[in-house]
């Protein structure tokens, strides 16, 4: 009872979603969004991308330093200990350090921003798809779920039927291999009802290892969105890829050269052992000039870089548009399966009960019925697993609009 009322409210929600498409909020499906967090929680990539926030903020803020490497600090001694024995004595302390002009600071924390947005697009992308995932997991349990209830109803419906088929045979109604006939349909469901209860046992183990739950959540079809999100998080994964290699090729022009270096140095020199110390303050810079050759390679591997993510993006949202074209005709298709299904179920029912009565009444052999009771089971399995297939029609159509839960 409980498969079916669920069902039920399924399909009346479908019917509210397609006559008002509403957006959607992540508060939406709590228990989709409870198992898309558990899994994200369980997937290495998503590890992985949010270990890399560190590596982003560590750039961000090497990004802001006007230091463009690390300082050195140098100490030189000079005597005529050795030789003349004068008195001379010359000491040195230095620091230097590379710099960025300021062209060059401005184009690093460009491209360490463009970074940072780059990895939170991937991350939101990478969350989408996995909660397609766990969506397709989901339904794939609701339709073993299906299937299992279907086999049940039918093995009590022949297992009753069984029992009057052995009823009239005692009483000499019907022959013994009528009753022979009707233990072995009772004796198949029961095979099919342990078939049907392997398979649930498999998509249940797939949708644990993806999330880690013992069990799926409340289950409701999903209401359709009325626009696509904004952004897209799969657009905006690959545009953020463009701009990132757009901020790289402006540091490559902005860095012709490798840093200029500004040193600071502190002298103390003695003409001998008598005489005063002096002492004197030095400012160096080293300015490099950059080649051709030095910076063509660079320039080059930018460009490839922009060029490859220009093709990407233009080809990622060709493919959405088509995703979600493919989806709402996969939805229309879900309805028209549906209706089908269910005017077919509800005419199998209805010369089931007719067969039914017609063998009580012995107008009818048991063939015929048994044969009507398996076209009725499969119509019921059809219409079933069509509701199924509707609530997964609805959640694709989510998934594709970049609907996150």
């Amino acid at each position: 009872m409980r498969a079916r009322y669920w069902i039920y409210r399924s399909c009346v929600y479908s019917v509210m979603a397609l006559a008002a498409p509403m957006a959607l909020a992540q508060a939406a499906f709590p228990g989709l969004k409870a198992a898309v967090d558990a899994a994200w929680q369980r997937s290495p990539q998503a590890r992985t991308l949010e270990a890399r926030r560190d590596e982003t903020l560590a750039g961000r803020e090497a990004a802001q330093s006007w230091v463009a490497g690390s300082p050195t600090v140098g100490l030189a001694q000079r005597s005529d200990r050795w030789t003349d024995q004068n008195g001379v004595r010359e000491t040195e302390v230095s620091v230097a350090a590379p710099v960025w002009l300021p062209g060059q600071k401005a184009a690093r924390e460009s491209l360490a921003q463009s970074n940072s947005d780059d990895l939170e697009a991937q991350i939101a992308a990478t969350r989408l798809a996995l909660a397609g995932e766990v969506r397709e997991r989901l339904w794939a349990v609701a339709a073993a779920h299906e299937s299992l209830s279907e086999a049940e109803d039918h093995q009590r419906h022949l297992e009753a039927i069984a029992e009057e088929v052995l009823r009239r045979v005692k009483a000499g109604d019907l022959a013994r291999t009528d009753g022979m006939l009707a233990q072995q349909e009772v004796l198949a469901s029961r095979g099919a009802v342990a078939a049907a209860e392997a398979k649930l046992q498999e998509a249940l183990g797939r949708y644990r290892v993806l999330t880690g739950q013992p069990s799926i959540p409340a289950l409701d079809v999903e209401p359709i969105a009325g626009n696509i999100a904004e952004p897209h998080p799969r657009l905006a994964a690959v545009r953020t890829t463009l701009q990132r290699s757009q901020a790289s090729f402006q540091v490559v022009n902005r860095t012709r050269s490798d840093p200029p270096i500004v040193g600071i140095s502190m002298r103390r020199e003695q003409d001998n052992l008598a005489g005063p110390a002096s002492r004197s303050i030095g400012i160096a810079v080293q300015i490099p000039f950059g080649t051709a050759a030095r910076n063509r390679p660079l320039e080059a591997a930018a460009r490839t870089q922009i060029e490859t993510a220009t093709a990407e993006a233009a080809q990622a949202e060709v493919l959405l548009n088509e995703d979600i074209d493919l989806a709402r005709a996969q939805l229309d298709a879900a309805w028209r399966s549906l209706e089908a299904a269910s005017s077919r179920a509800s005419l199998t029912r209805q010369h089931t009960e007719l067969i039914e009565k017609a063998f009580k009444a012995g107008e009818r052999g048991l063939a015929d019925l048994l044969r009507s009771q398996a076209l009725s089971h499969e119509a019921g399995v059809a219409e079933r697993q069509q509701k199924v297939a509707l609530g997964l029609a609805h959640a694709r159509l989510n998934q594709a609009l970049g609907i996150l839960p």
